[in-house]
């Protein structure tokens, strides 16, 4: 009886101690891409002369390699210097491919740029307000850029 109490002792303990099965992905499990390097795209002049301001979604299409694919506008940010310069930054971005049950796929994915101008460009058209010039990644599938 000591035996097998040992033994079972002695299991319980190498289980405990981080031996772990290997896992394998969940079917139908999908992971979304991630952008690698997403530039900040240059605020366009004739935007920011205007005192132009606004959030130009992108939708990217992301093959197997991480490669850019395509892109179009899902939704415009009602200037088209804004949309224009959005989609030339989304066009030159680096991606890591999504992955569907463990292995990489072609996805698309909606990238936000948010264009606001800086308080140095407020203050010149004589507005008080400011706002950041980057609020960096935050968005759970796709980080809003911030130019």
């Amino acid at each position: 009886m000591k035996v097998i109490l040992t033994l079972a002792g002695a299991a319980l303990v190498l289980l405990a101690c981080g031996s772990q099965p290997k896992t394998t992905p969940v079917a139908g499990s999908e992971v979304p891409p991630k952008a690698e390097s997403l530039v900040q795209p240059a605020y366009p002049e004739e935007a920011r002369k205007a005192g132009v301001e606004g959030t130009s979604i992108v939708e990217v299409t992301i093959g197997v390699d991480g490669a850019v694919l395509a892109c179009s506008l899902a939704a415009s940010s009602g200037n088209s210097f804004l949309d224009q310069a959005a989609l030339e930054t989304a066009r030159g971005s680096k991606f890591a491919a999504g992955t569907k049950d463990g292995k990489p796929v072609e996805m698309k994915v909606k990238v936000p740029f948010r264009f606001k101008l800086d308080d140095k460009s407020k203050e010149q058209r004589g507005e008080t307000q400011g706002a950041p010039r980057w609020a960096g990644l935050r968005e759970p599938v796709m980080p809003a850029m911030e130019v």
